[in-house]
C-alpha cells in the first residue's frame, strides 16, 4: 500500500472520529435541553395551577368612539381586584384619571374624553346576551372570574338613550 493511500485513510478515519464525537456531544446537549424543557414545563403548569387558587381571569374590551375595539382577553388578576386595577394592568397602566381616591377615568390608551364623549363601562350579561351600563365607579366594582367588561368612549349627549358597545 502506498503512503498516499494510508494518508487518505488516516484523514478519513480522523474525520469520522471527529464527526462521531460531534454527534455524541450534540446528542448529549439535545437530551439535556429536552430534560430541562420538560422540567420547566412541569414547573410552569404547577405554578399556573397554584395561581388559579388566588387569581381569576377577566376579559376587557376597550371600544373607541370611531368603532375600533381592543380586547384584553384572559387577563389574569388577583382575587379581590377592582375594575380600575384590572384596567390599569390590561392597558399597561396607559390610563389617565381624576380623583385618586375614587378614580374617574378620562383617557385610555391615549384616547381622551372630549365634549360629550365620556368613558363609560358595561358588563356583559351572558343570559340576555347584552351589555348593561354600570353607574358606579370602576374602583367600586370587584371583578369575578370570567367577567367580561367593556369600556366605551360613548356620546352621552343622547342620554338617557346611551348606546352599548
Amino acid at each position: 500500500m502506498s503512503q498516499t493511500v494510508k494518508t487518505v485513510r488516516n484523514i478519513w478515519f480522523i474525520t469520522s472520529i471527529c464527526l462521531l464525537i460531534g454527534i455524541v456531544i450534540t446528542s448529549s446537549y439535545t437530551v439535556y435541553y429536552y430534560q430541562a424543557y420538560v422540567t420547566m414545563e412541569k414547573q410552569y403548569k404547577d405554578t399556573a395551577a397554584k395561581l388559579k387558587d388566588v387569581s381569576l381571569t377577566v376579559n376587557i374590551l376597550v371600544k373607541y368612539s370611531n368603532g375600533t375595539k381592543t380586547w384584553y382577553n384572559q387577563t389574569l388578576i388577583p382575587v379581590g381586584w377592582s375594575l380600575f386595577n384590572a384596567t390599569k394592568k390590561a392597558t399597561h397602566d396607559n390610563i389617565e384619571y381624576l380623583y385618586p381616591e375614587n378614580p374617574f377615568i378620562t383617557a385610555i390608551n391615549g384616547v381622551k374624553q372630549i365634549g360629550a364623549l365620556y368613558w363609560m363601562w358595561y358588563t356583559w350579561n351572558a343570559t340576555s346576551s347584552s351589555w348593561k351600563i354600570v353607574w358606579s365607579g370602576a374602583n367600586d366594582y370587584i371583578l369575578r372570574d370570567k367577567d367580561t367588561i367593556a369600556w366605551y368612549l360613548v356620546d352621552t349627549s343622547t342620554y338617557p338613550n346611551i348606546p352599548s358597545p
